[in-house]
């Protein structure tokens, strides 16, 4: 099988796929739900919390997770990144940061937690959520 490294228009297509339904976030404290919301050609907005609240993933975001996982080697479970995701930047793990960063250069909205589970839909990534730290993959 081919491990799966660019958001082109094939794996988009598949993420289209995913609007309307509910994920699940790797293991937290909250372990929270949210809703894939919308799609269009540059991103996917996402609904978190009691309240609705949207959160837009670029397309450039899950691109970059993907080039983090494949330039790191993170190819197969064997191979497995901490996620350590967090709102704090100082105490996020690269993976998290990696595809939090603006083009401008600078940190922005964590969204790795929200990115992975999609990926994992996609059958691009794999997660272990029964174990701490949480980790992930991508599969091939």
């Amino acid at each position: 099988m081919t491990v799966i490294t660019q958001v082109d228009t094939t794996l988009w297509a598949l993420i289209s796929r995913l609007q309307g339904t509910e994920l699940q976030t790797p293991y937290t404290p909250s372990n929270s739900r949210f809703g894939v919301a919308s799609i269009d050609a540059t991103s996917v907005t996402i609904t978190t919390g009691a309240k609705d609240s949207a959160v837009v993933l670029t397309r450039a975001a899950f691109q970059q997770t993907l080039d983090y996982l494949t330039t790191h080697e993170h190819i197969g479970q064997a191979h497995a990144v901490v996620i350590q995701s967090s709102h704090d930047k100082e105490k996020a793990g690269p993976l998290c940061l990696a595809a939090r960063k603006q083009p401008n250069g600078k940190s922005g909205t964590c969204v790795i937690t929200y990115i992975l589970p999609i990926l994992e839909q996609c059958q691009v990534v794999g997660i272990s959520r029964m174990a701490a730290p949480t980790t992930t993959w991508l599969l091939h």
